[in-house]
């Protein structure tokens, strides 16, 4: 299963779910991919099945699971706007349904968090209410199973802190951020996208050396990735990935 590029870019991960992040956001962020027309076509028809199965068999976790993750797949790749909100809103009814069945499920706290994230994208002000919503959410999915989506809740958890104003403006920690994303490299330091967040703040923190240490891990890390991370659900990320990892590389070979 794809990683989910969180908040902003979670791709990081476009960084701009808030409208202080998108003021705020440093030009790592604009390695993030546009989704290319096939791309786009396959999340579509993805949410479009899934909706499909939800709408017949939507008491299953599972199926709801899947809905869910289909549609932030599919609100990633809409512009700002009311369809984006939509199907955002679709994920997000879905899961808070499920969860009074299932409430020790940790995917359906996971993309309820996702999806929030991606209806944040479509607000101002009213995205800090938002934000206080995708920590609880990713934090109980964190609690019952850190590992999901390769150490997904730690991830989009470092991100959250990272990108949101401090208080009492918000929730943002560089502490908590820095403490999340290394946790999401120690449970799984092969997958780009976790090397990727933590060296994309370092470099925004300012600790260089630390990101040129992520970044030669991950180079060392990169062949097996290319073999466990295959198929079409795949080539979007990796050409997200490849981008910031050139603009990262560009970027801590420069003076500035």
């Amino acid at each position: 299963m794809p990683a989910r590029r969180s908040l902003g870019n979670l791709s990081a991960v476009g960084a701009g779910f808030l409208f202080w992040a998108a003021v705020c956001a440093v030009d790592l962020t604009a390695a993030e991919a546009s989704f290319m027309p096939a791309e786009v076509r396959r999340r579509t028809a993805a949410y479009e099945s899934a909706g499909k199965v939800f709408r017949e068999q939507g008491q299953d976790a599972a199926v709801v699971v899947e809905f869910a993750r289909t549609c932030f797949d599919r609100a990633e790749a809409l512009p700002e706007g009311p369809a984006k909100s939509s199907v955002a809103e679709e994920g997000i009814a879905a899961c808070r349904s499920a969860m009074e069945r299932s409430p020790a499920n940790a995917a359906l706290h996971y993309y309820l968090g996702m999806n929030l994230g991606q209806l944040a994208q479509t607000r101002t002000f009213g995205a800090l209410k938002l934000v206080r919503q995708m920590e609880v959410a990713w934090s109980t999915a964190r609690t019952l199973d850190e590992t999901l989506d390769h150490a997904g809740p730690d991830r989009s958890l470092g991100i959250l802190f990272a990108e949101c104003p401090r208080p009492p403006l918000s929730i943002g920690s560089r502490e908590k951020a820095r403490r999340h994303l290394a946790r999401a490299v120690e449970l799984d330091p092969i997958h780009p996208e976790n090397r990727l967040h933590f060296a994309e703040q370092l470099v925004r923190w300012g600790n260089r050396e630390a990101a040129r240490q992520q970044l030669s891990a991950l180079d060392e890390l990169l062949p097996a990735a290319k073999t466990r991370l295959v198929g079409p659900d795949w080539d979007a990320a990796w050409l997200s990935w490849e981008n910031r990892l050139r603009l990262l590389r560009e970027r801590l070979s420069s003076r500035r």
